[in-house]
């Protein structure tokens, strides 16, 4: 093996090495990436879930504070950006409640 083959085989192999350290080091941030992105997704699904249970709770919350008008439910559900506004009792076009 002449000289100039030798530092041609030895560049071909030191640029190899570093194609697989880059390969291996994109390979694991691939994997962390799909884990963080597979949390997020398990995060989102299980929020759409329990939407209509913070539904229930945000509007359970509004009528309790307008039937007793409590300004710390009200201010409350204002700090979270929720605001509502109480009917009257017996208001024209609702029927009473008994």
């Amino acid at each position: 093996m002449t000289r100039t083959q030798y530092w041609t085989v030895t560049t071909i192999a030191a640029a190899c090495f570093a194609a697989m350290v880059a390969s291996i080091t994109l390979g694991y941030n691939n994997g962390v990436a799909r884990a963080d992105v597979s949390q997020r997704q398990q995060f989102v699904q299980q929020s759409v879930q329990l939407e209509s249970l913070y539904t229930e709770i945000i509007r359970a919350l509004a009528e309790l504070g307008a039937r007793n008008n409590d300004g710390d439910v009200k201010a409350l559900l204002q700090k979270h950006g929720i605001t509502y506004s109480a009917n009257p009792p017996g208001a024209p076009g609702e029927p009473a409640r008994k």
